[in-house]
């Protein structure tokens, strides 16, 4: 099951990175107006999402070699994962978390 999630995961990975990639060329080159800056502002935590849980399952693959499930083991990897991605969550909506900003 592992192994699917990682290609699974992997793959998304991949596909919406090289989104970002075609999107950002768009835009600085001025091709398909503001679209292109629409997508990567609205992408961007499923991208930190795909690549948490990518890089969290290969971690995993790595350190474990066994046929059962190292609950210890995935809690560990999960608990600093969360927290990374808690704060791409918080840093991405800041304004509408109602979080303090710097006012000058």
């Amino acid at each position: 099951m592992s192994r699917f999630l990682q290609r699974f995961t992997g793959t998304c990975f991949y596909l919406l990175a090289g989104s970002f990639f075609v999107g950002y060329l768009l835009l600085r080159n001025s091709i398909a107006g503001l679209w292109p800056a629409w997508w990567m502002q609205v992408a961007d935590l499923p991208l930190a999402l795909f690549g948490v849980l990518y890089g969290g399952i290969s971690f995993y693959r790595t350190i474990h070699k066994g046929e059962r499930a190292s609950w210890g083991k995935i809690i560990t990897i999960a608990i600093p994962l969360i927290i990374i991605f808690a704060a791409l969550f918080a840093l991405n909506f800041w304004v509408v978390l109602g979080l303090p900003t710097k006012t000058s």
